[in-house]
């Protein structure tokens, strides 16, 4: 490396950060294309796809705790949470427990919609991650866990 280059590496796959870039944007493309059919973004996906989880799981459904669990921005959540009400997926109401809460549930075509688009969503994961064996995933899984823990907001 020339001494006057800002580079740390000779080579750009050498950087972590590059590899993570590429590999979001070649997962980002493949979940735009399974998305496409259901009519909703990779954002709306994450944010429907955690109020399942939290139905399932008896968890709170409210905006804060979707911005807490899929770590998608307050204002982001907010607006994709007024596009899907408009698309009649999801309906909004304040809780009756925390006057400052707004609760959210989904519409009986959201509903049908989110559970299609978790089997087409996780069948494109599997797909996507199976150049990786057994030991490589659930060390690709660790190694990520921990990233995301000690950089998390």
């Amino acid at each position: 490396m020339a001494e006057s280059s800002p580079f740390r590496y000779n080579k750009a796959d050498d950087s972590a950060g590059f590899l993570l870039w590429k590999i979001t944007a070649i997962w980002q493309a493949k979940l735009e294309k399974v998305l496409a059919e259901f009519g909703i973004t990779q954002t709306q996906y994450a944010i429907l796809a955690s109020l399942r989880w939290f139905e399932e799981k008896e968890e709170p459904i409210t905006q804060t705790h979707l911005v807490e669990h899929a770590r998608i921005d307050k204002m982001t959540v907010s607006k994709a949470i007024r596009r899907l009400e408009s698309k009649g997926l999801i309906l909004r109401e304040r809780s009756a427990i925390d006057s400052r809460a707004t609760n959210v549930h989904f519409s009986k075509k959201g509903l049908k919609i989110i559970q299609k688009a978790i089997v087409a969503i996780e069948s494109a994961d599997e797909d996507f991650f199976s150049c990786l064996n057994e030991k490589q995933l659930a060390t690709y899984k660790s190694l990520t866990t921990i990233v995301i823990s000690e950089n998390g907001l």
